[in-house]
């Protein structure tokens, strides 16, 4: 199987779902979240999303923002309205891989029942991005192929750091340490949380 190729730049099509994880320590394992949100309309948020980040050369990345950033990031979801379903299970550090299968395989399908067009997923080394196609392709072998396009797009993508956020606010509270963006976009209807 050939290595997925990174897409940045490349346009998005229709609705839009972006991915990214968390995987924060959590005694002798970790908690492993995956997060997807939904953008209806890429174009619009990834100009307001440039605009809320500002001009700087480095990605936004939660747990290396400052609150001002992290608060910036939680009105854009609450102002677009983009939901966001985050699904996370307490593993072994060894356990990530499956977990990200498993949760991977759950996530496509929920988002495919959604009506999704376009998944993209922060790409990892070539090893895991195989490991994520196959997980793709394993969730729809019965259903006659993926009903979506999907790629990879790097940290440089603005879309992602929508994602990075959700996953960073949704790691926070399970480690107990910060709830006030959580229950924001919980209480908006904004995000579901689910252990799985």
């Amino acid at each position: 199987m050939t290595v997925p190729v990174i897409s940045d730049g490349a346009p998005f099509e229709g609705v839009l779902a972006v991915m990214d994880e968390s995987t924060p320590e959590a005694g002798a394992g970790v908690y492993f979240v995956l997060t997807a949100v939904v953008i209806p309309e890429p174009a619009v948020v990834a100009a307001i999303v440039r605009d809320v980040v500002g001009d700087r050369s480095r990605p936004f990345h939660f747990s290396k923002e400052g609150p001002a950033a992290i608060e910036r990031m939680v009105d854009v979801l609450a102002q677009q309205e983009l939901r966001a379903a985050s699904l996370w299970s307490s593993v072994p550090r060894r356990g990530q891989v499956t977990a990200r299968q498993r949760l991977l395989k759950e996530q496509v399908s929920r988002l495919a029942d959604g009506g999704i067009d376009h998944v993209s997923i922060e790409a990892g080394d070539n090893t895991s991005n195989l490991r994520d196609r196959s997980a793709i392709l394993d969730a729809f072998r019965d259903e006659g192929g993926v009903p979506f396009r999907y790629d990879w797009r790097s940290k440089a993508e603005p879309l992602l750091w929508v994602a990075d956020a959700v996953s960073g606010i949704v790691a926070a509270h399970l480690l107990g340490r910060s709830a006030e963006h959580f229950d924001r976009l919980s209480d908006s209807g904004l995000l579901e949380v689910h252990y799985r």
